[in-house]
């Protein structure tokens, strides 16, 4: 009974593995930029890339976020600091990080119906509040992002994929705003558990049957 048992821990073993990579499977996918936020779900926020040769992306921070920080984050955004509460990069844009100041940097917006009025304070200050939109270009600062807030709110809730807004940059060219479906979602938690659960009682059934023969 004991050398059955002692051949049956490899297979114990590898048992274990499949459980324990089923259960560390990430079950849900970081936020990405998709569209603006419907009503007072969230904080809207309007990143502009134009100027870095991107387009205009528009996120939606559930919740009501402390700052303008987390609401940048929140969005699907990846800010880096050159300095503390000074954002150098967002989605590791412009690469590298200016070393030197050299007259353009990502100013730091808040929309007011038809227009953007640049924040007095850093966005570890701000405090953003459900349907708020917040904007964002790295640009020379005269001029906010390229869309207005009523357009980028106009991206909220269509989901799929095919509203595309259009606004002007500088140099008198279109940016194009894409809303992406993101409607890939990982299976919930409960499907890996049931999984689980159902593997583990095989390998306990199993043993005990061996154990009676």
């Amino acid at each position: 009974m004991n050398s059955t048992i002692k051949n049956k821990a490899p297979r114990l073993l590898a048992t274990g593995a499949i459980v324990g990579s089923l259960l560390t499977v990430p079950v849900t996918a970081a936020a990405t930029p998709t569209q603006a936020c419907v009503e007072d779900e969230g904080v809207t926020v309007v990143v502009d890339f134009t100027d870095l040769g991107g387009e205009v992306e528009i996120g939606c921070a559930p919740g009501e976020p402390e700052n303008g920080r987390e609401a940048l984050e929140g969005a699907g955004f990846s800010p880096e600091d050159s300095m503390p509460g000074m954002v150098c990069t967002i989605n590791n844009l412009p690469d590298p990080c200016p070393e030197e100041f050299e007259g353009d940097f990502w100013s730091y917006w808040s929309g007011e119906d038809d227009d953007w009025a640049m924040y007095d304070v850093g966005l570890d200050e701000a405090t953003p509040e459900p349907g708020d939109v917040e904007g964002w270009r790295y640009s020379d600062g005269s001029e906010g992002p390229t869309i207005t807030p009523t357009e980028a709110l106009a991206e909220a809730g269509d989901g799929d994929g095919d509203e595309v807004t259009e606004g002007e940059d500088t140099d008198g060219d279109s940016a194009t705003v894409d809303s992406e479906d993101d409607s890939s979602a990982a299976l919930p938690t409960w499907a890996f558990v049931v999984v689980a659960v159902a593997i583990i009682g095989g390998v306990v059934a199993l043993v005990v049957r061996r154990r009676q023969q």
